[in-house]
């Protein structure tokens, strides 16, 4: 949205802040990126009154721990593209973690790959 230019929408299926044509009203309510305000609303709801726990969350909300795992992808990917795309690592406490405890910078060296090119590693 801009002053000029006014609202538009890149996915109106994800959020409709516009009135209905026909009666006026919000028409948003069915668009899915309501939808998931609604549901982190009732869910954040449910815990602060001790009806649930936000892990029960799991299966049916993006929580921390369902994307702790995309977001550091997500970061090192910013951190990158911020430094020229240097690479990064995630870092984890084990071999057999899966949950990265850190995002380093790679160390940038130059090897010959199979076909005798120069790469990045």
């Amino acid at each position: 949205a801009t002053d000029d230019d006014g609202y538009s929408a890149v996915n109106p299926l994800f959020w409709k802040p516009t009135r209905d044509a026909a009666t006026g009203l919000f028409s948003g309510q069915r668009c899915y990126g309501y939808i998931s305000f609604e549901s982190f609303i009732a869910a954040a709801s449910e815990c602060a009154h001790g009806k649930a726990q936000a892990s029960e969350f799991n299966q049916t909300l993006p929580t921390l721990e369902t994307t702790v795992c995309a977001t550091a992808i997500l970061e090192a990917g910013r951190r990158s593209l911020d430094h020229g795309g240097q690479p990064m690592r995630l870092v984890y406490g084990d071999e057999n973690s899966c949950i990265p405890l850190g995002i380093i910078p790679e160390a940038t060296q130059e090897k010959e790959d199979s076909v005798g090119k120069r790469v990045r590693r």
